[in-house]
């Protein structure tokens, strides 16, 4: 099981929860925040059903959302994150999900998979697979492989992580 955190409007709560029932996650908790109107979510949701998972979360939140992804190994903790947001395109608007998954470097993602609906036209897959995420332009990776999950197009992209040098210090 993977632990997921993200912070959405409180009118959104509904909407949310409907996710999470869907989805069968299990809700961890809910901490209201008076002083912006919003609300704190932790759920977990199984390593399968995470992609599906926050595709639906970004159709159903309607603005952009930073998700935090605790993935607890054997060999320790993994924190990945992912972004939800909405791409408007001469055809309507789309929910798209940018997942980061830093399984080599704390700093770095190697692994990068975009998700949208399947039916999505292809000028929304361009417009997105150009955009420049943190340090990764989503144009200088490498095509994995696609595949729709679910009413889901999910593409998998590798990003090249940059070696570190003797001369770099890495702070842990």
């Amino acid at each position: 099981m993977m632990s997921l955190e993200f912070e959405v409007p409180v009118k959104r709560l509904n909407n949310v929860m409907g996710v999470i029932l869907r989805e069968d996650s299990k809700l961890q908790w809910v901490y209201y925040r008076e002083d912006t109107q919003s609300v704190v979510v932790r759920t977990t949701v199984s390593k399968n059903a995470l992609q599906t998972f926050l595709l639906r979360l970004a159709s159903a939140v309607d603005v952009p959302v930073e998700v935090t992804i605790v993935d607890e190994r054997e060999t320790g903790r993994a924190i990945h994150e992912a972004f939800l947001l909405r791409v408007d395109v001469s055809e309507g608007s789309y929910p798209v999900v940018i997942l980061l998954l830093y399984n080599v470097s704390k700093f770095y993602p190697d692994t990068i998979i975009v998700g949208t609906s399947a039916d999505a036209p292809q000028e929304l897959v361009d417009t997105v697979l150009k955009l420049t995420i943190g340090k990764v332009n989503l144009l200088e990776t490498e095509k994995v492989r696609s595949s729709i999950v679910d009413g889901g197009l999910f593409i998998q992209l590798r990003a090249n992580v940059p070696s570190t040098s003797d001369k770099e210090i890495v702070l842990v």
